[in-house]
């Protein structure tokens, strides 16, 4: 009896230990974490080279397997030898690992391994067990978000175009729809990562040429090493992608005898005006990086040819010979398609933040009647209206605002993020939107007006549906102004009063800066004078009359 009772305690204690595998692993929910374990493999993947991942990935193989893990170790393996180890399991950042190896042995070697295959969208459940394989991506794929590939080798991808959710639906009405779009995009869409940990990975080492980076640009061929950190999976790709270069539309013809351009110039600050003072407070870090702004400021502007630009983003500093927007209108008139190109001066206060919106239009063809900024604590930095003529007939207004960001920096009460999807300060922009529209009510209620500008809230969000909701009816495309995080949408709009609607021939936004890296603009050495990302928002394009 007793001999038997020893036979079967051997016999449980074999059973468990054999049964102990990479699946068992990464499906414990954190209760093998700290404790030492003994596993068997295939390496899949070795990368224990100093400055990169030091260590390797092992798979486990068999009829239905389907689990990984990387071994974080300096111990010599090969890729497709069968192991047995002995080792710590740990959690970093949410994905499971091995370190602290004890032992090690080389079972055999030249052994074959699976590849995975993930589809997108994926299923939480089916992603979490692929975790540390090597899989394959049968999905032809688009870049969603280039953010980080210069500086740490990632990529956003995903099945179709990311827009943020408050672009398409209504933060108090719809908030199990903007839930569920939320977790769809999710599931269609996944990280890419280089081989390394290193900031600025050295451009050979990257896995497609950083000409081809677009927004929209389609990529396929993607195979690598599956691994998550916190709530974002992620693959290490083996191999250079193959990438589909997309053909944006940058016609900017527009129906109509005058074009209205509404520009976000990226802080364009210009020192002290001769040449000194450099870094500004937030443009350019140096002199010749602000005249390469200028450049590529002007090249967009002449892309567009506009009879009016309405600015944002300029340095408040007045608008005297040395101020930043009299400057850029003197460079214009040097460097663009024209010469008659004017500042709308107003002598009332553009408000006391570092940034102030403005309008250059071209007098050959405009006459300016009046140019004020209307001032109110509400505002953070207030709108400037400009009243023109054009051929003596059309009278119309033009309002250049540029709202609250949505940055959390010093929100308190209201203005914190409610977490509804508006971010940070939508009350502020709510007000300042109720503001706008009492001005216009107020001042302008028998003009023609034109309303555009940045106002940092997305389409069906409070502000926005504050100022559409009267006697402004908003402009629409099929192009979005902004990307953040690979989400795309419209942070600029434009409305007109409905009495002049008829008088509006056409609307565009023209992509060229929002695909493209951020890595290209003005503050970098790599970066060209030509209009791709001249800014971060891409332009407006209103034709009229």
């Amino acid at each position: 009896m007793n001999k038997l009772a020893l036979f079967l305690g051997t016999l449980i204690v074999c059973s468990c230990s054999n049964s102990l595998d990479i699946k068992s692993i990464q499906n414990s929910s954190n209760s093998y974490e700290s404790t030492y374990v003994t596993l068997r493999g295939i390496v899949s993947g070795v990368f224990q080279q100093t400055g990169e991942l030091e260590g390797f990935f092992m798979q486990q193989e068999g009829l239905f397997a389907s689990s990984g893990i990387f071994v974080q170790s300096n111990i010599a393996v090969s890729l497709g030898d069968e192991i047995s180890l002995n080792a710590k399991v740990m959690e970093y950042k949410n994905e499971t690992r091995l370190d602290s190896v004890s032992s090690l042995q080389i079972l055999s070697k030249n052994k074959s391994f699976k590849t995975q295959t993930l589809d997108l969208p994926f299923s939480l459940n089916t992603i979490e067990q692929l975790e540390g394989c090597f899989v394959s991506i049968p999905n032809t794929l688009q870049i969603a978000d280039s953010y980080s590939y210069e500086k740490y080798g990632q990529l956003l991808v995903s099945v179709k175009n990311l827009v943020q959710a408050t672009e398409l639906y209504d933060a108090h009405n719809q908030a199990k729809e903007i839930e569920s779009h939320i977790q769809e995009q999710y599931l269609s869409s996944i990280l890419l990562d280089d081989l390394s940990n290193r900031k600025y990975p050295l451009e050979e080492a990257l896995y497609a040429p950083k000409n081809s980076i677009v927004v929209g640009a389609k990529v396929k061929g993607i195979k690598g090493y599956l691994c998550q950190k916190n709530d974002t999976y992620y693959l290490r790709l083996q191999n250079d992608l193959e990438v589909e270069t997309v053909n944006l539309n940058l016609n900017a013809e527009l129906n109509g005898q005058l074009k209205l351009m509404s520009f976000n110039l990226h802080n364009l600050f210009n020192g002290d005006g001769v040449m000194g003072d450099f870094p500004t407070k937030r443009g350019a870090k140096t002199y010749d990086s602000y005249v390469k702004q200028s450049f590529k400021l002007t090249a967009a502007i002449s892309l567009a040819n506009p009879d009016v630009i309405a600015l944002m983003e300029l340095e408040n500093d007045g608008e005297d010979s040395l101020s930043a927007v009299v400057q850029f209108c003197e460079f214009l008139n040097q460097h663009s398609q024209r010469n008659s190109y004017k500042v709308a001066l107003s002598n009332t206060s553009a408000g006391n933040d570092a940034i102030k919106t403005g309008i250059i239009y071209d007098a050959s063809l405009l006459s300016s009647v009046s140019s004020s900024y209307h001032s109110d604590p509400v505002f953070s930095r207030n709108p400037i209206f400009q009243s023109f003529t054009f051929q003596d007939s059309l009278e119309f207004v033009v309002a250049v605002n540029h709202f609250k960001s949505k940055g959390s920096r010093g929100a308190e009460g209201l203005n914190i993020d409610q977490n509804d999807g508006q971010g940070a300060y939508n009350n502020k922009r709510s007000l300042q939107a109720a503001k706008l529209l009492q001005i216009i009510d107020s001042l302008y209620s028998d003009k023609n007006c034109v309303v555009l500008g940045d106002f940092n809230a997305y389409s069906k969000e409070d502000p926005i549906q504050i100022l559409a909701s009267k006697d402004l009816m908003k402009l629409s495309a099929d192009t979005y102004s902004y990307v953040y995080k690979g989400n795309q949408g419209d942070l600029d709009h434009a409305f007109v009063s409905k009495n002049f609607a008829t008088r509006i021939k056409d609307f565009k936004v023209l992509d060229i800066n929002a695909s493209y890296p951020n890595w290209t603009d003005y503050r970098f050495n790599n970066s060209d004078t030509g209009y791709f990302r001249s800014s971060d928002h891409n332009p407006l394009l209103i034709g009229i009359y």
